[in-house]
């Protein structure tokens, strides 16, 4: 939970001290992620129950949920069928009887005749009416839950509803005694209540609410909490950029220009307007005398690639050194092949940086680059390690940016004191998520696809097609060009139905018979060795190999012109982003390409996924319709991917919070050295280590998604 909450004993207490905690309990608890009261009050109630009157048997109707107080005037034990039951009947204080069941029965639970309690449940019919499993309560053991809208929380750890109310209602009774979270003069002006106020009506609210209770997370406190949350993890995101600074002043401008010019002379095509727009804005930023801090976002084949290059060569006309950071082996050297012909025309030597590359073949790229004989690195995670040195970086650049973690990103910029920064991501990122995840980022979009590139046609199989969709596309890789098999598994794996997935070894075996040695076959996935995969890939880019079969190795920057078809055998496993990825893969010279889409098993969720691809080209909008699509994400995504998890905000739900969220961090920086702040964002900053944390942040954002 990002909220850096006083240090008292209503967040610190350690759950052990609770009464009801036992060491099993505790370990429970622990394998939940929940270790003090502050943990556990990030748990939201998942309902009220509405307590606020005691019902006369009298006005009860079936189907009404209520409370009834009375007294035991007959009470039945008995066992059957080896469980225990229990059957007794208690009248209110005009006579009414309603009849109470127990199955299973806790051997602890007896009522004696005469007794007095209270039970709360839902009204079946029957004569006389009755209640299966109330909610037991006597009144003379437990405070009265009358009079007040009782929380009811999720299942935790496996312990009983009844044990987390103990449990909360003791961090609660902590709770009323904390200090304000943040400057109640700033909260006024803002028209806020305190986060710690918030929190305690979440959990206690109010029983003045008219009509029938709100869902918990349809409240103001839960609305509001949501803002605070979003507030945190953007003044998290503003101390994890590096700090505002202005640099020395600029040298060798017109330099720069002159070789970005003579880069764009060199390319097989002319840069279109988008491209040439878009880089004008990064130039703008390399030539001011802060820092670039850009994202740039694009559709797949919009050109992305060539803006970057841009950049680069504007960036090495004015000295020093750049780097581009690609998530794969295959994507750095497709980009180092790319780069390196018109970086040796221009007299600039241009290395690769992997991990893939031969000890003797790494250690000479780092020397140069360290010696500064090498003006441009292009590589894989490699760069970030600590024996890549540079002598004078300058910008970095990192594609596919959704791919690594803020941690990279601050890693790669640290390798010099002044680094402009620029993040490709041709994974179109909803604006909801991007202004979330990328908050820190002055924002660049290319528009369209490039002048003569057209969308795939897609096409839909019926699982029970196989055959169609392989004869297919057979076909039109016998029309000309190149064709990609793409599968979610390596091998034969079960599926959500009784039927096994088919991995790509199978597929292998079923196309060579297909085929019938017409086409050479290649192989490539995330187990195979580096250069192994380069060679493949290089045989598939000189056309010796006509059909690539592969895993998702091949989902981003793959370019090889002459690939027109690509048939995805297990489609449903795959979201909107990835199909629209693996789709971009083809077409990309100036023949339409075709995008085959065969699903192993039938889903309700993958066959509107599939359809919306079939009607949708853009892929904002299907980021957009994704982003819409997703059902609640789980509890600790975030925190599995090494990021606080969030207790409150769900988006697109709170866009709206999002927005002012951001508004009102930008006034708490402001003001970031003013008495009652610094305390608070040391303690924020504590949390924000988490932001350092590796793990990719798209994965991550289920947790935020309702």
């Amino acid at each position: 939970m990002i909220f850096p909450w006083p240090d008292c004993p209503a967040f610190t207490t350690p759950l052990g001290e609770l009464k009801g905690v036992g060491p099993k309990t505790l370990a429970r608890l622990a394998e939940e992620g929940l270790r003090t009261t502050g943990d556990l009050m990030a748990i939201s109630p998942r309902a009220y129950q509405d307590r606020r009157r005691t019902s006369l048997v009298a006005e009860l109707t079936p189907g009404q949920t209520a409370l009834v107080a009375g007294t035991v005037v007959r009470s039945r034990p008995g066992l059957s069928r080896g469980r225990r039951y229990l059957d007794a009947v208690m009248a209110d204080e005009e006579g009414g009887e309603l009849r109470l069941l127990w199955f299973n029965r806790p051997s602890y639970l007896l009522l004696a005749k005469g007794r007095r309690l209270k039970v709360f449940g839902l009204v079946r019919p029957g004569a006389p009416l009755e209640m299966v499993h109330p909610d037991l309560e006597f009144p003379e053991e437990t405070a009265p839950a009358e009079g007040r809208l009782k929380p009811v929380y999720p299942p935790l750890a496996g312990l009983s509803s009844g044990l987390v109310q103990k449990l909360m209602d003791q961090a609660l009774a902590l709770l009323a005694q904390a200090p304000p979270l943040m400057p109640p003069a700033w909260l006024a002006e803002q028209e806020l209540d305190d986060p710690v106020a918030e929190l305690a009506v979440l959990h206690a609210p109010p029983p003045d609410f008219p009509g029938s209770p709100p869902k918990p997370d349809q409240t103001r406190a839960h609305r509001r909490l949501a803002l605070f949350e979003l507030l945190f993890w953007r003044l998290m995101m503003l101390q994890a950029r590096p700090a505002d600074q202005d640099g020395p002043p600029r040298p060798g401008l017109s330099r720069g220009r002159a070789v970005l010019s003579a880069f764009w002379e060199r390319l097989p095509f002319s840069p279109s307007p988008e491209q040439r727009r878009v880089t004008e804005e990064i130039v703008a930023d390399l030539s001011a005398p802060r820092p670039m801090s850009r994202l740039l976002q694009g559709e797949v084949g919009g050109g992305k690639t060539a803006v970057a290059a841009s950049a680069l060569f504007f960036s090495l006309g004015r000295g020093g050194q750049a780097a581009l950071m690609a998530p794969t082996e295959v994507l750095a050297r497709q980009h180092f092949d790319f780069l390196k012909e018109p970086a040796a025309a221009l007299g600039l030597e241009v290395v690769l940086v992997s991990g893939g590359q031969s000890p003797p073949e790494l250690k000479a790229a780092r020397q140069a680059l360290a010696g500064g004989q090498a003006r441009l690195a292009v590589g894989s995670q490699a760069l970030l390690a600590p024996a890549t040195v540079f002598q004078d970086l300058r910008l970095a650049i990192i594609d596919e940016q959704h791919r690594f973690g803020v941690r990279q990103r601050l890693a790669l910029r640290r390798k010099s004191a002044l680094v402009d920064l620029l993040t490709l991501s041709a994974t179109p990122i909803p604006r909801s998520l991007a202004l979330m995840l990328y908050g820190d980022l002055e924002s660049s979009r290319l528009e369209g696809l490039l002048p003569g590139r057209r969308p795939a046609e897609t096409l839909i199989f019926a699982p029970e097609d196989r055959a169609a969709a392989y004869t297919r596309f057979l076909e039109l890789v016998r029309a000309g060009g190149q064709g990609f098999v793409v599968l979610p598994r390596l091998e034969r794996g079960e599926t959500e139905t009784s039927r096994p997935g088919l991995g790509l070894e199978d597929i292998h075996r079923e196309l060579g018979r297909l085929a019938g040695g017409e086409f050479t076959l290649g192989l490539m996935h995330g187990r195979m060795e580096p250069a192994d995969r380069a060679k493949v890939m290089a045989g598939f880019r000189r056309g010796e190999i006509r059909i690539l079969l592969a895993t998702t190795v091949i989902e981003v920057g793959v370019d090889v012109p002459a690939a027109r078809t690509i048939l995805i055998d297990g489609a449903e496993r795959f979201g909107l982003a990835a199909l629209h990825q693996l789709r971009g893969r083809v077409g990309r010279g100036e023949t339409p390409g075709s995008c085959l889409l065969l699903p192993q098993n039938r889903t309700e969720a993958g066959d509107r996924r599939l359809s919306a691809l079939t009607r949708l080209t853009d892929g904002l909008e299907l980021a957009e319709l994704d982003l819409s699509m997703r059902g609640p994400g789980e509890r600790l995504g975030l925190r599995q991917a090494g990021w606080p998890a969030l207790a409150y905000a769900r988006l697109p739900r709170d866009l709206t919070r999002l927005a002012r969220a951001h508004r009102l961090a930008a006034d708490i920086w402001a003001r970031r050295t003013e008495p009652g702040w610094p305390e608070l964002l040391k303690r924020l900053g504590e949390l924000g280590l988490d932001l350092r944390a590796p793990g990719a942040l798209i994965g991550a954002v289920g947790a935020l998604i309702d």
